[in-house]
Protein backbone atom coordinates (compact mmCIF):
# COMPACT_ATOMS: atom_id res chain seq x y z
CA UNK A 1 0.00 0.00 0.00
CA UNK A 2 1.01 3.42 -0.89
CA UNK A 3 1.95 5.66 2.01
CA UNK A 4 0.76 9.35 3.31
CA UNK A 5 3.95 10.89 1.37
CA UNK A 6 3.70 9.04 -1.65
CA UNK A 7 -0.06 10.05 -1.86
CA UNK A 8 1.34 13.75 -1.01
CA UNK A 9 4.06 13.31 -3.65
CA UNK A 10 1.94 12.71 -6.57
CA UNK A 11 -0.72 15.34 -5.10
CA UNK A 12 2.48 17.84 -5.26
CA UNK A 13 3.65 16.07 -9.09
CA UNK A 14 -0.15 17.32 -9.88
CA UNK A 15 0.53 20.85 -8.56
CA UNK A 16 3.77 21.23 -9.78
CA UNK A 17 3.41 19.94 -13.55
CA UNK A 18 0.10 21.76 -14.71
CA UNK A 19 1.83 24.78 -16.87
CA UNK A 20 -0.95 25.84 -19.14
CA UNK A 21 -3.89 25.90 -20.18
CA UNK A 22 -5.77 25.84 -23.61
CA UNK A 23 -9.48 27.08 -23.88
CA UNK A 24 -11.50 27.24 -27.14
CA UNK A 25 -14.43 29.91 -26.82
CA UNK A 26 -16.86 29.90 -29.57
CA UNK A 27 -13.92 28.22 -32.25
CA UNK A 28 -10.82 30.38 -31.17
CA UNK A 29 -8.67 28.65 -29.18
CA UNK A 30 -6.52 30.39 -26.36
CA UNK A 31 -3.78 29.32 -24.27
CA UNK A 32 -4.25 30.56 -20.56
CA UNK A 33 -2.40 31.32 -17.41
CA UNK A 34 -3.58 28.88 -14.64
CA UNK A 35 -5.31 31.70 -12.48
CA UNK A 36 -5.07 29.43 -9.02
CA UNK A 37 -3.99 26.34 -7.39
CA UNK A 38 -5.29 25.06 -4.10
CA UNK A 39 -5.11 22.21 -1.90
CA UNK A 40 -8.89 21.46 -0.57
CA UNK A 41 -9.37 20.47 2.80
CA UNK A 42 -10.23 16.53 1.85
CA UNK A 43 -6.26 16.45 -0.76
CA UNK A 44 -8.21 17.14 -3.97
CA UNK A 45 -5.72 18.99 -5.41
CA UNK A 46 -8.03 22.09 -7.66
CA UNK A 47 -6.39 24.38 -10.57
CA UNK A 48 -8.44 26.91 -11.61
CA UNK A 49 -8.95 29.12 -14.62
CA UNK A 50 -10.29 32.44 -15.01
CA UNK A 51 -11.72 32.76 -18.69
CA UNK A 52 -13.35 36.24 -19.55
CA UNK A 53 -13.30 36.21 -23.46
CA UNK A 54 -12.71 39.73 -25.00
CA UNK A 55 -16.13 39.81 -26.74
CA UNK A 56 -19.16 41.95 -27.83
CA UNK A 57 -21.45 39.32 -28.68
CA UNK A 58 -22.33 36.05 -26.88
CA UNK A 59 -19.65 33.44 -26.90
CA UNK A 60 -19.88 29.56 -25.35
CA UNK A 61 -16.45 27.75 -24.08
CA UNK A 62 -16.87 24.59 -25.95
CA UNK A 63 -13.31 23.21 -24.63
CA UNK A 64 -10.48 23.87 -21.74
CA UNK A 65 -7.51 21.54 -21.90
CA UNK A 66 -4.56 21.76 -19.56
CA UNK A 67 -1.25 20.99 -20.44
CA UNK A 68 1.87 20.11 -18.23
CA UNK A 69 5.23 21.84 -18.23
CA UNK A 70 6.52 19.36 -21.76
CA UNK A 71 3.79 21.06 -23.63
CA UNK A 72 1.72 17.63 -23.45
CA UNK A 73 -2.12 17.23 -22.94
CA UNK A 74 -3.03 16.36 -19.65
CA UNK A 75 -6.59 16.99 -19.27
CA UNK A 76 -9.54 17.64 -21.44
CA UNK A 77 -13.22 18.41 -20.80
CA UNK A 78 -15.58 19.58 -23.83
CA UNK A 79 -17.83 21.96 -22.30
CA UNK A 80 -20.95 24.39 -23.59
CA UNK A 81 -20.86 27.25 -20.98
CA UNK A 82 -22.72 29.80 -22.64
CA UNK A 83 -21.30 33.37 -21.78
CA UNK A 84 -23.95 36.19 -23.07
CA UNK A 85 -22.82 39.34 -22.12
CA UNK A 86 -19.86 41.39 -22.73
CA UNK A 87 -18.93 41.75 -18.78
CA UNK A 88 -19.31 37.78 -18.20
CA UNK A 89 -16.44 35.62 -17.65
CA UNK A 90 -16.12 32.24 -16.15
CA UNK A 91 -14.24 30.48 -13.00
CA UNK A 92 -13.31 27.29 -14.17
CA UNK A 93 -12.06 24.49 -11.55
CA UNK A 94 -10.16 20.93 -12.64
CA UNK A 95 -10.25 18.88 -9.33
CA UNK A 96 -8.07 15.87 -8.73
CA UNK A 97 -8.49 13.32 -6.26
CA UNK A 98 -5.35 10.44 -5.39
CA UNK A 99 -6.93 7.54 -3.83
CA UNK A 100 -5.00 4.00 -3.47
CA UNK A 101 -7.98 1.24 -4.29
CA UNK A 102 -6.65 -2.47 -3.74
CA UNK A 103 -7.93 -4.89 -7.61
Amino acid sequence: MLTAQAIEDFRQFIENNIAYAQVTVSGSVTKMAIHRRERLSDGRVAVYLEITPRANTAVTIQRVQLYNKNKQLWADKAENIKLSDVQEGALYRFVFKIEEQEV
